[in-house]
């Protein structure tokens, strides 16, 4: 089978296609052919060297974490899952054409769903939905400020914090205006016209997706007792966040959870009985992986980039 590895730390030129034997099973465990697998910015930073304590040393790698396929094999013991199901779900190095997926980090797909669809909901999905699950409760009126709207996160976080009766502001570029307006947006800024951080304007929730914007920066569009989420913080502002959280009403909070069985199912439901939006910007076939990659961090994108297997 085909499987995308690196075999050390760098860009989209140490990313190489390898024959590769078909994983075996394991104790709990369902053997995927995968249909569809998403890019997601976890994994160049992984590739790239930046977080060795998820990745490890340990060459070579695989890419993906998020995928969506049909099972073809179960091992022994499992009722959850049949030959012929289809799934989606979490697992490492997924961006193969065979995988060995844990049953605890996979669910049923939706039929309403593809497959492309489906792969995007247990990172991005799973992680904008920790936020109004774990981290905030939302409450009629709440003044919400997105920034990156469009991209992954903020596709599922915009959605489910307009149904959530928040009033949402989403800050993206002149080319997502009306997407984020479709998907239930009470105002629209376009950061190539207005700096955010010029106006005077305070919300009970800043939620950062973009990268660029930092808790120093964030905390002043903050009203008292506001929150600040934060998706992917460099290491000096989280310990400088959870400082300021001893000392300040203004809270930094730190998203991040994990797929599991139980809230793949919750979250599925969710996009299928609200008819959420989901936005597969391009789907490219495995062989053209490093175009994707490279148009993936140019992070320009409406929605989510895959990879497909079919």
């Amino acid at each position: 089978m085909k499987k995308l590895v690196y075999k050390k730390f760098g860009g989209v030129d140490v990313l190489e296609l390898m024959d590769a034997p078909i994983p075996a099973l394991k104790s709990n465990t369902v053997l995927v052919k995968v249909k569809a697998a998403a890019i997601n910015p976890v994994d160049w930073k992984m590739r790239e060297g930046q977080l060795k304590i998820l990745s490890g040393w340990k060459f070579p790698q695989g890419s993906g974490l998020e995928f969506s396929g049909v099972v073809e094999e179960i091992s022994v013991g499992v009722n959850e899952f049949k030959i012929g199901d289809e799934v989606f779900g979490a697992a490492k190095s997924c961006m193969a054409e065979y995988i060995v997926a844990d049953i605890k980090k996979i669910a049923h797909k939706p039929t309403q769903l593809t497959h492309e669809q489906a792969s995007i909901i247990p990172i991005v999905g799973i992680t904008a939905a920790s936020i109004f699950t774990k981290l905030l409760t939302i409450e009629k009126g709440m003044e919400v400020l997105i920034n990156g709207a469009t991209g992954g996160i903020g596709m599922f976080a915009t959605q489910m914090a307009k149904n959530s009766g928040a009033i949402v502001s989403a800050v993206v570029s002149s080319k997502g205006i009306d997407l984020v307006k479709e998907w239930g947006a009470h105002k629209v800024i376009n950061y190539k016209e207005t700096n955010i951080l010029t106006s005077s304007k305070k919300y009970d929730v800043v939620i950062e997706l973009s990268d660029k914007l930092s808790f120093n920066q964030g905390k002043s569009l903050l009203k008292d007792k506001g929150y600040f989420i934060a998706s992917l913080p460099k290491p000096k502002e989280i310990l400088s966040g959870l400082i300021n959280n001893i000392f300040s009403y203004k809270k930094y909070k730190l998203v991040g959870s994990f797929a599991n069985n139980e809230n793949l199912k919750a979250l599925s439901d969710e996009v299928v009985n609200s008819n959420m939006d989901l936005v597969i910007a391009k789907s490219f076939p495995l062989e053209d992986f490093r175009e994707a990659y490279t148009e993936a961090a140019q992070g320009t994108l409406l929605g989510k980039l895959v990879l497909s297997l079919t």
